[in-house]
């Protein structure tokens, strides 16, 4: 499991170097790079881009995601009414896979600066963890190659839920 820190709240020391830095940037053409092109200068509903992302993603889809990989799906948590928040989209790292559950860091605890600090640096904050039940994803995982991670963490496709 790679080093956490202890909170996403913190903008500098979780955000590393952001958007400026070479790192930051994707090394090859992303997966995504026809799509950006294609929505440049539009307007699209969230709804609508969440779509326009699982079609993009169709060809990686599976029902046995591993430890290190990326996903993003639709999820339905089996205790929703009892959870403060939570996504409805999730953009995860499988962490850890522990009997019918997996522990994921999902990059929309965090801002979409931090973002891009987290997966450079490779650490993920506690905050971002979150078990998730296959079955309550309908089994299905649209898997984000590590090219494309970047520029997807920061597509605006997270849904979050809140109860009061």
């Amino acid at each position: 499991m790679p080093k956490t820190k202890q909170s996403g709240k913190q903008r500098e020391s979780t955000a590393g170097i952001g958007f400026g830095d070479s790192s930051s940037s994707p090394k090859k053409s992303s997966g995504f790079d026809a799509l950006v092109e294609k929505l440049r200068g539009t307007k699209i509903s969230r709804p609508k881009l969440r779509e326009e992302v699982f079609n993009t993603l169709y060809d990686g889809a599976t029902e046995n995601p591993e430890v290190g990989k990326w996903y993003f799906f639709e999820y339905d948590p089996k205790f929703k009414d009892q959870l403060k928040e939570w996504d409805e989209y999730p953009l995860i790292r499988v962490m850890e896979l522990k009997g019918q559950r997996i522990l994921g860091a999902n990059l929309h605890y965090l801002n979409t600066r931090a973002r891009l600090g987290a997966i450079n640096k490779k650490e993920v904050p506690t905050s971002t963890l979150h078990y998730y039940l296959p079955k309550n994803a309908d089994n299905i995982f649209f898997e984000v190659p590590e090219d494309d991670i970047q520029v997807l963490s920061q597509f605006p496709v997270e849904k979050f839920h809140r109860n009061r």
